[in-house]
């Protein structure tokens, strides 16, 4: 079942109009609309699946978030991608505290950067709905099902590629206001859905990933969403590697192949590199946007 947006998730206008028709090309293969609100630009699916039915949308072997995969090239490849990563979200969490309160990852999913967290002092804390990832993730850390489960106090949190998948993204901010102590930072990775390669791609950028991806974040409709909430804007890190990965999956889904050629990974290197050539300081596949709780 769908439902379709009569307002915008972050300002409420109901004025939209369609910015893109793509499919679901990771798992259904069905078609979907992403509307972009002419007051405040933000880009949202709609008719979108209900959350009820949603988790399906999820039961895919390569949604590698919620996975150790390992055996294929890609997999090996996204994992020690995903140790370099790692240092660098510890690196932006201690730009902005550098004590060991706790810090909330919330869409944790299997539990890697809980653990790095832990390593380096910190009480660190998770939020996953996934069962599976969940359970891998309770090795290293305190993990909820939900935001309830979390107790006031936090430092900081961390959303790495999950605000785009939130339905209740108002109810979820004010959870987050609530358990955040005052000068709190929030740290949210979102696509950038006006970079080189989303504009190159079309409907095929891989970043769009319909229906699980609820919303397209640009820069001033998260900055709006989250001054909404109190939170004011710090902050603009480029996400430089995304280029690439999102590159090799746009490559796929253009090509209509069910596995990744050598041409596929060749294209991709090429347009990820050009993708940050046109970047410039931020304008990358995606960014991670500092807030400070005002």
């Amino acid at each position: 079942m769908r439902e379709e947006l009569k307002h915008c998730p972050v300002c409420e206008a109901t004025s939209f109009e369609e910015a893109v028709s793509t499919v679901d090309y990771s798992t259904s293969k069905e078609e979907f609309t992403v509307q972009k609100c002419t007051e405040c630009s933000h880009l949202f699916t709609s008719p979108r699946v209900v959350e009820a039915e949603i988790g399906p949308y999820y039961d895919n072997p390569n949604y590698i978030s919620h996975t150790n995969e390992n055996k294929s090239l890609f997999g090996q490849v996204y994992q020690v991608l995903r140790g370099v990563n790692l240092r660098r979200k510890l690196s932006y969490v201690n730009a902005v505290f550098t004590g060991q309160g706790t810090v909330l990852d919330y869409g944790c999913g299997t539990g890697q950067f809980l653990e790095t967290l832990v390593q380096s002092g910190k009480n660190a804390v998770g939020v996953e709905i996934n069962d599976n990832a969940r359970a891998a993730a309770q090795s290293f850390g305190s993990v909820s099902a939900s935001i309830e489960g979390v107790e006031k106090g936090v430092e900081v949190i961390t959303m790495w590629h999950v605000l785009e998948h939130i339905y209740d993204l108002n109810g979820l901010l004010s959870s987050f206001k609530e358990r955040l102590l005052p000068g709190g930072h929030l740290v949210i990775a979102v696509p950038n859905p006006e970079s080189h390669d989303a504009e190159h791609y079309g409907k095929y950028w891989a970043a769009w990933d319909v229906p699980i991806h609820a919303h397209h974040f640009t820069e001033a409709s998260v900055s709006k969403l989250l001054g909404n909430h109190g939170f004011d804007l710090q902050k603009v890190i480029p996400m430089n590697m995304d280029s690439y990965y999102i590159s090799l999956l746009s490559e796929q889904y253009k090509s209509g192949t069910e596995n990744k050629t050598l041409g596929h990974w060749i294209k991709a290197l090429y347009r990820g590199f050009v993708s940050n050539l046109k970047a410039g300081k931020t304008n990358t596949s995606s960014k991670i946007y500092v807030f400070k709780l005002g």
